[in-house]
């Protein structure tokens, strides 16, 4: 049981402990802290700062971006990229001490979604340089010499990328293979390798490069610290390392723009670094903490960018859809008095309400530094990502052949040239980038599982040890008696209303099933629960759709009125009925069984459904 989620110890230990307030954190144990709901609100001045440019940018956008000539040409004007330099576009984080706008991340979320209604490949080409680029790991754990002379650049003159993706090293971010090793004399580093799927590298400027430094521990101070060793030579380990890598440097090489089913504009590159030389100072933060680094970073974009830029896709399609259902007449009747239309419709709303609501509230957690919100970034982050495909492929649906015919085939004819299509394609990156589905799920059932992780970590192996008995029972007893307690409702403002006390009475009760639950499950399961993907997933489905009670009740509280209550309380209908059959799941399922037809065929026990095609394996296809 100690090593339950063996396979991911590397992971593990760039993983730290959730060390501010997380909502999500609580709930998982049964002890959901509803007033870390209500962060401070915004400011009016914030707000207006916002909304103006949000004003400035769709000016923009309409006078100087053809979002269908992007996805024709695959290739974003340089016009357009230096314009939205010259406007900050790219340094909406950065302090404006820098040269940056110093936006807070929800101006920041609001911009990229009205950026991503237009054109979401020129909202993604914004968004990198700032989630995950060189500009938020020098904020971060830059020293200020770095601060001062690569911030400005980036505010206004230049891209930057984020270099962590080899072709052997996907979601399993710690194989990183590339080696950046320290000179005899200490100068500099020479870095070989290659990096893949590097979005933004064939126009950036800098990346932040994620490499494996030799190195070996050292006493520094009163702490013990990983030092780079010259040449190599007597290190202990290779450490993921965070640098700052100039794309101008001998030796780099964009071999590649890797071309996709969607997301035609996007400048993505496989990259060389054969003996490239950059300086000492250019490592970020601290020798061996370059994969923790990486993880911290990649849950802002979690958090802001990829769910802004998935909620302007979904509101980009919601009025044209409806518009069709409207104006589309079949046997005599719009489509919009079918009754299956209209079911579909109403899920859409309800859908496109809580990607909204789930983003206000993550941007705001975001925006409040004594929050830790990597599991609520993770949910934010699948939630939206999987519902903007389900949004996209239901108004699809509506549209009929037009929504599977593209723009410019449809303009020949003089049609409505809406390109729902590419909308489609271009969707599914989402779903994989700064994390996949399948990935994060089990991210945040390790979450999700840590209160009992922790307590029996030394004290289990083939079975208890006797000698840990009386502290598991000295814990566990009292825990799970709490388990049954009911905890009072918050009675503050920002909770009166009765239609949302509902919910936060359900969500209490709910949480506290799923602690009991997820005890029963590892009871269960035991070391088994570490390859238990199945229920990993419903301990993540679970949260994810408490999550979005919450965020939608508090959204219909705020805006106050009767529409936005009548989509929560479908939302709530919705995710009751999901989480009663999940929660079942935990202990119950037959997954082992699905599990089993899988694993026959990847046996090769099903060769029999090659018969009647030309039959071609992967390797055949040049």
């Amino acid at each position: 049981m100690s090593k339950l989620f063996e396979g991911l110890e590397r992971i593990e230990e760039a993983r730290e402990q959730i060390k501010g307030a997380s909502f999500m954190s609580g709930l998982y144990t049964g002890r959901p802290d509803f007033d870390l709901l209500l962060p401070p609100p915004e400011s009016a001045e914030e707000r207006a700062i916002g909304l103006a440019y949000c004003q400035e940018i769709e000016t923009f956008l309409i006078n100087h971006v053809d979002a269908d000539e992007i996805e024709r040409s695959g290739k974003i004007p340089e016009s357009v990229l230096s314009g939205l330099l010259a406007m900050g576009a790219f340094g909406m984080k950065i302090p404006t001490e820098y040269g940056g706008l110093g936006f807070s991340h929800t101006n920041y979320g609001r911009v990229l979604t009205v950026i991503a209604s237009w054109s979401n490949i020129l909202s993604l080409t914004v968004a990198v340089p700032q989630s995950i680029g060189i500009a938020m790991p020098i904020m971060l754990y830059g020293n200020q010499q770095q601060k001062d002379k690569y911030l400005p650049i980036v505010a206004r003159h230049a891209i930057s990328a984020f270099a962590l993706t080899e072709p052997s090293t996907g979601s399993d971010a710690a194989n990183v293979q590339t080696e950046a090793v320290l000179s005899s004399d200490g100068s500099h580093y020479t870095i070989n390798g290659n990096k893949q799927w590097c979005t933004n590298s064939p126009i950036a400027r800098y990346l932040t490069l994620i490499a494996r430094v030799p190195a070996r521990k050292e006493l520094i101070g009163n702490k013990v610290r990983w030092v780079a060793v010259p040449n190599g030579e007597g290190a202990e380990a290779k450490v993921h390392t965070a640098l700052i890598l100039d794309m101008q440097t001998p030796g780099v090489v964009v071999n590649q723009r890797c071309e996709f089913e969607g997301c035609r504009g996007i400048e993505n590159g496989f990259m060389t670094y054969t003996d490239v030389k950059i300086p000492a100072d250019c490592v970020i933060g601290e020798i061996g903490s370059g994969l923790k680094y990486a993880l911290s970073i990649l849950n802002i974009g979690r958090a802001v960018s990829v769910p802004a830029i998935c909620l302007g896709m979904a509101k980009q399609a919601w009025q044209p859809t409806l518009d069709r259902a409207n104006s589309r007449i079949t046997f005599g009747k719009p489509l919009s008095s079918r009754q299956t239309q209209q079911i579909r419709i109403g899920k859409m709303a309800t859908s496109l309400f809580a990607m909204e609501a789930l983003c206000e509230l993550a941007w705001q957690m975001a925006d409040q530094k004594r929050y830790d919100v990597r599991i609520e970034a993770a949910l934010t982050k699948i939630i939206c990502s999987e519902q903007t495909i389900q949004f996209l492929n239901d108004a699809q649906v509506i549209f009929g052949g037009m929504g599977y015919e593209t723009a410019d085939s449809k303009r020949v004819r003089g049609e409505p040239a809406f390109g729902l299509e590419q909308l489609v394609r271009d969707a599914t990156m989402y779903r994989i980038g700064e994390g996949a589905t399948d990935i994060l799920r089990p991210f945040v059932a390790r979450e999700g599982l840590n209160t009992h992780l922790e307590q029996i970590k030394d004290a289990m192996d083939d079975g208890i040890k006797l000698s840990a008995l009386p502290r598991l029972l000295g814990f566990y007893i009292p825990w799970y008696l709490r388990q049954w307690k009911r905890q009072p409702i918050p009675n503050g403002s920002g909770f009166n209303h009765p239609r949302l006390r509902i919910k936060l009475e359900y969500i209490e009760h709910t949480s506290r099933a799923l602690a009991r639950h997820i005890f029963y499950a590892m009871l269960i399961c035991r070391e088994s629960m570490r390859d238990d993907q199945g229920r990993q997933n419903r301990i993540d489905i679970v949260g994810e759709e408490l999550f979005t009670i919450i965020a939608t009740a508090l959204h219909a509280q705020k805006l106050n009125q009767e529409y936005a209550w009548q989509l929560a309380d479908e939302q709530f209908r919705i995710s009751k009925k999901l989480i009663c059959t999940t929660l079942k799941g935990l202990l119950v399922n037959d997954d082992h069984e699905h599990a089993a037809i899988g694993l026959r065929a990847i046996k090769g026990e099903y060769n029999a459904l090659n018969d009647g095609i030309i039959q071609r394996g992967l390797d055949d296809y040049h």
